[in-house]
């Protein structure tokens, strides 16, 4: 989904990728001509900020690390929550976007629904994007372009499940959720995004997975992105009782930025956001 102010252009070629959620938010530039990275930070908010003051948040650090007054030639923005609901393309009706909504989110009537197409796996994904940060980016850059973090997610793994025989089990943390696919040949079996408080929530939510889709946990390797570190709680914990576990990074990523700040599977979602086709 694009948004567009028309009166602002910009001839620079870095690229400026945000991640959005109401824990906090990062940020990557790169530079399009070289594909290495110019700046990237990340930032806590103190408190779970809510919605209807998220934007000052988000304003706050960005004006802090000057963003704001800088000039891009392309600027993105991958929202995190989970807001959100698959909807098989076929059966999709846009004028209708809130009803797919109703079994997973209290709506508003001043909520805007937003939705991702997400042609190539023929599923549109219907979310629920931070409205006020939206008006506040346009404010600032003028264009952007945003993108629901499980469409970017199921983007990614797609790609990569094509060209494998074998169920692609994964889990991607960031910040209090945790997003889970399944999919088999390219095909999407399974999703669904959890909030989870410490350690054993997530192993109970995995387990649950594993039991629900028949996955042998002595067979089958579960994929690992986001804020998980080898040795961490979380890591300890699911190789504990998984017997295959590892660090996803896209293998045929056509972003590849170089450089000693990033570590792959946690820069996941920015490092992709630039070349998502979505």
């Amino acid at each position: 989904m694009t948004q567009q102010k028309n009166n602002t252009h910009s001839n620079k070629q870095n690229r400026l990728s945000i991640l959005i959620n109401r824990n906090g938010l990062s940020y990557l530039i790169s530079d399009a001509d070289n594909k290495t990275i110019v700046d990237l930070s990340s930032h806590d908010f103190v408190d779970h900020s809510p919605e209807e003051e998220l934007h000052h948040f988000v304003n706050k650090y960005l004006n802090e690390k000057k963003i704001v007054e800088q000039s891009f030639s392309d600027v993105r923005v991958c929202f995190v929550n989970n807001l959100s609901s698959f909807v098989p393309l076929p059966l999709f009706d846009k004028n209708k976007k809130a009803t797919y909504l109703e079994n997973h989110a209290d709506i508003r009537k001043q909520d805007y629904v937003s939705f991702d197409d997400i042609s190539s796996r023929q599923i549109a994904n219907v979310y629920i994007p931070y409205v006020n940060v939206n008006n506040m980016l346009l404010e600032s850059f003028g264009k952007f372009s945003y993108v629901h973090c499980s469409s970017l997610l199921l983007e990614i793994l797609s790609k990569e499940s094509t060209e494998n025989t074998q169920p692609l089990w994964f889990v991607h943390i960031q910040y209090d959720l945790a997003y889970y696919f399944l999919l088999v040949k390219g095909k999407l079996q399974f999703y669904n995004a959890f909030n989870w408080t410490d350690e054993k929530d997530v192993l109970y939510y995995t387990m649950a997975v594993a039991k629900n889709n028949s996955l042998a946990l002595d067979q089958t390797n579960l994929l690992m992105s986001g804020q998980i570190k080898g040795g961490d709680k979380t890591h300890q914990l699911l190789s504990k009782y998984i017997h295959k576990t590892s660090f996803f990074t896209p293998s045929n990523r056509s972003n590849k930025l170089s450089s000693t700040l990033l570590h792959p599977h946690t820069h996941t979602l920015l490092t992709e956001l630039p070349t998502c086709e979505l």
